[in-house]
This record gives structure tokens, C-alpha cells and sequence, in this order.
């Protein structure tokens, strides 16, 4: 993605101005990105993530958007991204695979895990040469240009400050409400949702940066850092099921004991960490994050009444679709 490109709106930009923006913007890159043929494991990244990103701001609009139009949404972009996963997932694996054998440095284990690297490699080859030959790499970029006129037939005509705060809060709470029920359920799938809930959050509060203080900001670098944090701890409970359950065979016991035991403590340290983390990020209820961003905002409207991301509003006609994918 251009380095130049970040995920909020500008400080003189219309709230409607600047999220359709970010969303053009979104779309656009991963129209162009799905179609590449080279390091098409980096691009498939970058499209995957954009989607997530774009889920998360379709979670800000949803009290604004209704119910029905945001399940319809978001049931596309869940489709969208469950289509490109699978083409990212061997990556994940091979990346965390090389990062453990850097970590060991044990022959007998490096052995073991060059040859899961090679199968993951051999499989990442042929998903991608059928996802060209194909032609599925096409329809899914006309799938994401058909969404991204989809999101310019949706009004925003309520108050932002009202919706966007109701999201924030609804948000919060359910990633706070995630982090309390670690504390008694060490489930991966817990620390899964978890991970989305605090990336949506990380995203709402991106996309209004121009309005946070430097205290918000540092919140937003926690939020983020907590976010990688809970992937790395995904990608390693991906791979100790698939050992568990025998998906993944390694024949040599020793070997095999060995990386059981690097898993066992590495979790244990990245689920440590996580909590360290989740009492920095969740120890406020949702009412009390409401209040605290509520206030920030109505002094970041106070103090820059220059600011235009909040009030005022231009004409459907004025905002206008770059939809062709160049």
C-alpha cells in the first residue's frame, strides 16, 4: 500500500468526505492487488487486511447504517474474506515455521520443520497457480469493485458524533468483555475473537486521529501492539493443533518433544503478555471509555473549529466513486 496512505480522515475533510475516501482508497488497492502475479503472498496480505480494515469501518457505521444494511454488508466482506484466506494461511504458517527454527536452533527439529516448510511452500505454489489459471483472481476483484459501489449507495445522514460514540462503545465492550472471559476460559477461539474485536477497535480509532490528544494516541500504539501480539499467539495455536491432531506429523520424537515443549512456553509467555496488555487497554467499562473519548472529542471540537470531521456535510453528487480499478 503507497506509504503516504494512512486510515484517518484529514483535519479539514468532511466526516462523509473522508470515510469514503479511506474506502476507495481500500478497495481500489485490493482491486489491484488480488490481479498481481508477483509476490502474490505480500499482496494477497495487503488484500486481506484491507478487508479487515474495511469490516472494522462498517462497524463504525452501523448504528448509522441500520441493522439490515450492515448485516448485508458484512456478510459480503465476510465471504469476500473467507475467499482469500486460505491463500494467505500457508504464508502465515511458513513465516511463524522459520521464526521457531531461528529460535531452536536444533538440527534434528530444523530438519523436521524444513520439511513442513516445503509442504506449505508446494501447497502456497499450486493454490496460487489455480487461483490465476482460473481466472478466480477476476471475479474477486469485480466482487470488491461491486462492493465498493455498494458502500456509495449508503446514507450517512444522522449526526456523527452520535453514531460514531455509540459504535466506539459498542466495540469496546465487546473486546473488553473478551479479555475478562480469558481470565477464566484459556480458549484459542476466545483469544481469536479477542483479536478481531481489539483490531476493529484499533481501526475506529485510527480513522479519527486528527482528533485524539497524544493520550489517545498512546492508546491506539497499545491497541496495536496487543492486536500483533494476539496474531502471533494465533498462528502458534494454529500449528499446536495441527501437531495435536496429527494434521502435521513429525516422526522423530525427540524432535517432536522438543518443539511441544518450545510451544508450551511460548504461548505461556505471548498469553502473559496479552493479559499485561489487555489490564493496560480494558481497565475502564464501556461507559467510562464512552465519557473519556466523548470528552476528548468535544474538546478536539471546542479547540480546532477548523476541524471539519465531525459537523458539515457535502451532497451525495459531490463525492464521487473511483470505481474502475485503475
Amino acid at each position: 500500500m503507497n506509504e503516504d496512505f494512512s486510515l484517518e480522515i484529514k483535519e479539514r475533510e468532511y466526516f462523509e468526505e473522508g470515510i469514503f475516501r479511506v474506502l476507495d482508497k481500500l478497495h481500489s488497492d485490493s482491486a489491484k492487488f488480488i490481479t498481481r502475479t508477483n509476490r502474490q503472498h505480500f499482496y494477497i496480505h495487503e488484500v486481506r487486511t484491507n478487508i479487515k480494515k474495511i469490516r472494522g469501518l462498517l462497524r463504525l457505521l452501523r448504528h448509522e447504517i441500520g441493522e439490515d444494511n450492515y448485516n448485508e454488508m458484512n456478510s459480503y466482506y465476510r465471504d469476500l474474506a473467507q475467499e482469500v484466506a486460505l491463500l494467505r494461511d500457508d504464508t502465515s504458517q511458513i513465516e511463524l515455521l522459520q521464526e521457531i527454527k531461528v529460535k531452536l536452533r536444533n538440527p534434528a527439529v530444523t530438519k523436521a520443520l524444513d520439511k513442513i516448510i516445503s509442504e506449505h511452500r508446494r501447497k502456497r505454489k499450486n493454490a496460487f497457480e489455480h487461483f490465476k489459471q482460473s481466472g478466480h483472481s477476476q471475479d474477486i476483484k469485480q466482487m470488491i469493485l461491486s462492493l465498493q459501489q455498494m458502500m456509495h449507495s449508503l446514507n450517512f445522514a444522522g449526526n456523527p458524533e452520535s453514531f460514531i460514540l455509540k459504535s466506539l462503545q459498542h466495540i469496546y465492550k465487546k473486546a473488553r468483555g473478551a479479555f475478562e472471559t480469558t481470565e477464566f476460559l484459556s480458549d484459542d477461539e476466545i483469544y481469536h475473537y479477542w483479536r478481531k474485536q481489539v483490531k476493529y477497535l484499533t481501526y475506529h480509532l485510527m480513522l479519527l486521529n486528527q482528533a485524539w490528544p497524544n493520550s489517545i494516541r498512546v492508546y491506539i500504539s497499545d491497541l496495536s501492539l496487543l492486536g500483533s501480539t494476539l496474531g502471533k499467539l494465533h498462528d502458534l495455536n494454529l500449528f499446536h493443533e495441527a501437531i495435536k491432531n496429527k494434521s502435521i506429523l513429525i516422526p522423530d520424537k525427540d524432535s517432536r518433544k522438543k518443539l511441544m515443549r518450545y510451544l508450551y512456553n511460548r504461548r505461556s509467555v505471548l498469553r502473559k503478555r496479552v493479559q499485561d496488555l489487555g489490564e493496560q487497554c480494558f481497565t475502564e467499562s464501556s461507559d467510562a471509555f464512552a465519557l473519556r473519548i466523548f470528552k476528548n472529542w468535544e474538546n478536539a471540537v471546542i479547540h480546532k473549529k477548523h476541524l471539519k470531521l465531525f459537523s458539515g456535510r457535502k451532497s451525495k453528487n459531490d463525492i464521487q466513486c473511483d470505481c474502475d480499478g485503475n
